[in-house]
């Protein structure tokens, strides 16, 4: 078994997000991330957060990836 290095905070935070858009879709990750925080934090500041590397572009490119994806598993 191969051994596995722990991950820095920035790129777990990363990975995660990468795994759970891959598998739920962006929006349902979304909703996903906010039911973990109900109550802690401000959707606000989280989005901030999440999306602050990213242009608009770069989201509505992502979006569009994980929609022909999805089509592709029906």
């Amino acid at each position: 078994m191969a051994k596995r290095i722990a991950l820095h905070k920035r790129d777990l935070l990363k990975l995660g997000w990468r795994a759970l858009v891959a598998k739920l879709g962006v929006t349902n990750a979304t909703r996903f991330i906010m039911e973990l925080s109900v109550g802690e934090q401000d959707y606000t500041n989280v989005r901030k957060k999440l999306f602050a590397q990213k242009s608009v572009d770069a989201l509505y490119e992502e979006i569009k990836a994980t929609e022909a994806l999805s089509k592709r598993r029906r």
